[in-house]
């Protein structure tokens, strides 16, 4: 149990990093530039928070977390499953889209780290990625680090393509 316990802290400080990070590489993003690109084909800033709140559900769903529904816009908008998005109208601003993620994040969190040995090892629903996240453990893992990380990729190449400094660490 305290091996485990010692992963969840280091699970609970990977994602404190990469939150840090993602809020050092939203300052100087603007709502007018927060879709920038968007309609030409790119994920544009608005599209890749947007994405980190609506594909977190799946977990919230899974182990039964009471959760905020949102405008089906959202969804409709930003999981990888549907359609891209084809027009800028309705579209949260900067400071929906990080309001909700944070909301959300700081509500998995806690959940996570009180998650029993059983269900942490108990394997992965998802369909696209049970075959390389075996685990509960790992699937909420890489929500809570890697797809984070992953998408704060994105972000720093989508601002040098529309011309906004990095801004990063």
């Amino acid at each position: 149990m305290e091996q485990l316990y010692s992963l969840k802290q280091t699970v609970y400080g990977l994602h404190t990093l990469q939150m840090i990070y993602l809020d050092k590489l939203l300052e100087n993003i603007t709502d007018e530039h927060l879709y920038s690109k968007q309609l030409e084909g790119y994920n544009s800033a608005g599209w890749i928070l947007g994405h980190l709140c609506v594909e977190i559900e799946d977990i919230f769903t899974f182990l039964s977390i009471p959760f905020t529904s949102l405008d089906p816009v959202w969804n409709q908008s930003f999981r990888n499953n549907f359609g891209r998005i084809k027009n800028l109208e309705n579209l949260p601003s900067k400071q929906d889209l990080i309001k909700v993620l944070k909301e959300r994040y700081f509500l998995l969190l806690p959940e996570y780290m009180n998650l029993s040995d059983e269900i942490l090892h108990a394997p992965c629903p998802s369909k696209m990625l049970a075959h390389i996240l075996p685990t509960i453990d790992a699937w909420i893992v890489h929500h809570l680090t890697t797809h984070i990380a992953i998408h704060c990729g994105n972000l720093v190449v989508w601002k040098k393509l529309v011309g906004l400094d990095v801004n990063g660490f």
